[in-house]
């Protein structure tokens, strides 16, 4: 039997502003330049409930990026002519807040980070064109007067000031673009890998990459981020002439990646060059768009046939795999693990029919949750929104954009600070629509308010303000007139501060 997780949060001195650390970040493809896969700002519990956001037709899904309040995809709305439209939304609205790109052109995000949402236009001919938007508004910042290398879903790394690692075109084989302008900071002319879905990788300040063309070995190279000089380059690691499948760096600089048609590797930077710490086979085909990841627990996370397995980082050993998550075909899985460990998934399956997105315990043993999205091959679950108020982003064909909302009200977190003079229970029924109940104690009378609180910090309801005499009150919230979304219930009295968040579903 399944437990039921019922999550209290009391936050003591608890403000409604917010900053750039309020929210859990998705800025490209596995979440981070290290393509890991984790958010250790998203409290990941396996209870929610679904919301859907309203966007344009797309005939595939595409990566979802987030960044503060607001989150963005690209929309493929027509084949023929080839059309590609950037749509942003903030998540206090279904609908969004602005589009890019209706009428014209095939516009693809590359990354979101800081505010700015990263373009380029699809020409398939290795002279795309990159420019920035302002996620305000989807006004144009600045347009490189640099081509970068075809690509179906390649995505940025970002250093550590914002600049952008890409695939360059001609002798720019690698480009540090300035954030800022579009400029180069520096270029490096290595053989290109023959692929419509490169990764780069950067930990620290080394940049990660492939390097070797249809007839020339491959290996990974290990780049200078500062400068772009290649430093070292691991051991030739034999497979196909081509090589399209990504690769992932832990934080402690061991770089996982498969060849395609060879081996699983798992290779140590040593500051020097690169250590073989292991190598595995793998169930091949392995999916062209599919990403690894690893675990809190240093687990290596890798599609494995139509399965995932998860493999201990050390030797390279199966420890546990999931069921099949196809019927037919391959899977092309991307990954968002978050605080305590549970994996979110999209199968990314070669059958668009059998598109789907699962939430996983970490040992693979549990699914929590699956929710059907056809054509999801390209695109992945995407953490993001406020860190207390998390949602896992899942996209695919058609209209829709779905999110679920992960519930962690309820396991009490009482602080010894907090007298047993004032109490605030959470309300109830949680969610509700469209009026709940609580109620509050006051033993030593005081001054202070209890009101409610929409997510920007607007009060919606006042209870009372000023001095409040001891006793025992029970109340109602009525929000027959507001929005679905996060309310928060906040008690202050004599400078105690207790919140208790309240979920409107309708």
């Amino acid at each position: 039997m399944k437990k039921l997780i019922l999550i209290f949060l009391i936050f003591i001195n608890y403000t409604v502003s917010y900053s750039q650390q309020d929210f859990i970040n998705w800025n490209t493809v596995g979440g981070n330049s290290n393509r890991d896969g984790i958010s250790k700002d998203l409290f990941d519990f396996t209870i929610g409930f679904e919301k859907t956001f309203n966007a344009p037709n797309t005939i595939w899904g595409m990566p979802v990026f987030c960044n503060g309040n607001k989150f963005t995809t690209t929309r493929y709305t027509s084949l023929n002519p080839l059309r590609a439209l950037i749509i942003t939304f903030n998540f206090n609205s279904v609908n969004p807040v602005w589009t890019y790109g209706a009428s014209s052109g095939v516009n693809v995000i590359m990354g979101f980070n800081d505010n700015v949402i990263y373009v380029r236009d699809f020409q398939q001919n290795g002279n795309d064109t990159i420019f920035a938007l302002n996620a305000e508004d989807g006004s144009l910042l600045w347009k490189s007067r640099f081509t970068v290398e075809r690509g179906i879903i390649w995505t940025a790394a970002f250093t550590d000031n914002g600049d952008l690692v890409l695939p360059g075109s001609g002798s720019y084989r690698i480009m540090r673009i300035n954030h800022l302008n579009g400029d180069t900071v520096w270029t490096n002319n290595r053989i290109i890998p023959n692929t419509g879905a490169e990764t780069m990788c950067i930990n620290g300040n080394t940049l990660y990459a492939w390097e070797g063309g249809l007839t020339t070995p491959k290996k990974i190279i290990a780049v200078n981020v500062n400068t772009g000089i290649t430093k070292y380059s691991s051991a030739t690691l034999p497979g196909d002439g081509d090589q399209e499948i990504p690769f992932t760096v832990s934080k402690n600089g061991v770089v996982y990646c498969i060849r395609d048609g060879g081996l699983m590797y798992a290779l140590k930077d040593n500051g020097s060059g690169f250590t073989e710490l292991w190598s595995r086979g793998v169930s091949h085909p392995v999916g062209t768009y599919t990403q690894i990841a690893t675990g809190n627990d240093s687990s290596v996370y890798i599609p494995y046939g139509r399965k995932i397995y998860r493999l201990n980082h050390l030797t390279g050993a199966a420890r546990d795999s999931s069921i099949d998550l196809v019927s037919s075909g391959t899977i092309n899985p991307r990954f968002a693990i978050g605080k305590f460990g549970i994996i979110n998934a999209g199968n990314g399956a070669s059958v668009p029919s059998d598109g789907k997105y699962f939430t996983f315990s970490s040992d693979l043993q549990t699914i929590y949750n699956q929710v059907p999205f056809s054509y999801n091959y390209y695109c992945g679950p995407t953490p993001g929104g406020f860190i207390n108020i998390p949602h896992i982003l899942m996209a695919g064909a058609g209209t829709d954009i779905k999110a679920r909302y992960i519930i962690i009200d309820n396991i009490l977190n009482e602080s010894s600070e907090i007298p047993e003079l004032y109490t605030l229970s959470q309300n109830y029924p949680n969610p509700f629509n469209p009026s709940t109940k609580f109620n509050y104690s006051i033993q030593k009378e005081g001054y202070g308010s209890l009101k409610i609180y929409d997510v920007h910090g607007k009060a919606v309801k006042t209870y009372f303000e000023g001095f409040k005499k001891a006793g025992e009150y029970n109340e109602e919230f009525n929000a027959g007139g507001l929005t679905s979304g996060i309310y928060f219930c906040k008690l202050i009295l004599n400078e105690i501060n207790i919140t208790r968040k309240m979920i409107l579903l309708k």
